[in-house]
């Protein structure tokens, strides 16, 4: 896959752990892990399933014989064992739970758990990014800059925002914090704080979907003033020249994303 499909298969990845994450918790608190977005987050890994004793059981061998094995359950234990002794642990036969040696190893898996959970989580979060090839050059974000300045030009919304996003995975840019969420506008920035922990946004780039209208402020900011938001809604005509507008802002994304050289590292999982 090329550059831009790596890109988008990170973000898929990325918005899928997040849906996983939120339905993650301790036992007593009555979540159940969301089964849908982790099996398509299985899927899209090297680990094959395999359902034995009415588990879903996720398995990639490791170089002694034995396994990782991940089962799909509220739990979402990663062990690294063999296949029968998962199959022991998880769901044992009442003859398998007659012996004494069996009954113990089903009393205390902490020996063969890698990890629970968010742990697991996160671990198939950084297996699945680390097999991205996320290097770009020039020629890469060229396309980019092309598709997305053509989406403006024929108001196609969805493909607009698309080249934003592409942009804002590269820069680490997020969507607005609702200190800066503006209605009835979609807006993308960077998120940094002072000494003193006040929030900063910016620079952002900001789409308003009825107008089609794309333009970008370059600095932070501590707050949207009443003066600031109507050059928004002015689109920043017959503003100072702070604002960004139009096609040249996917030309100011495209340097931003030279200069920085690399795809920013985001963790989506707690």
């Amino acid at each position: 896959m090329g550059f831009k499909e790596n890109l988008l298969k990170r973000i898929t990845i990325n918005d899928l752990v997040s849906t996983v994450d939120r339905t993650l918790g301790s036992v007593a608190s009555g979540l159940k892990v969301n089964k849908k977005a982790m099996k398509q987050l299985l899927d899209m890994s090297t680990f094959e399933l395999l359902r034995e004793r009415e588990m879903d059981l996720y398995l990639r061998p490791l170089s002694d014989g034995t396994y990782q094995i991940l089962v799909l359950d509220n739990e979402l234990p990663l062990f690294e064992t063999t296949l029968a002794d998962v199959l022991l642990r998880r769901n044992p036969t009442l003859k398998e739970m007659l012996n004494v040696r069996n009954a113990i190893k089903i009393l205390s898996d902490k020996d063969v758990v890698k990890s629970r959970r968010t742990g697991s989580l996160v671990f198939l979060q950084q297996d699945l990014l680390g097999s991205l090839d996320l290097t770009f050059d020039g020629a890469d974000l060229a396309v980019m800059v092309e598709e997305g300045v053509a989406a403006l030009e024929n108001s196609r919304e969805e493909e607009v925002v698309q080249a934003v996003v592409l942009f804002a995975e590269i820069l680490g840019y997020v969507p607005a914090p609702s200190l800066f969420q503006i209605k009835g506008y979609r807006t993308w920035g960077s998120v940094s704080t002072d000494a003193s922990g006040r929030t900063f946004f910016g620079p952002m780039v900001i789409y308003d979907p009825e107008s089609n209208r794309l333009v970008l402020w370059p600095d932070p900011v501590a707050s949207l003033d009443p003066g600031w938001i109507a050059s928004l809604r002015q689109g920043g005509d017959g503003q100072p020249p702070a604002w960004i507008k139009g096609k040249a802002v996917f030309g100011f994304l495209r340097d931003k994303a030279l200069d920085q050289g690399t795809v920013a590292s985001l963790l989506t999982a707690s």
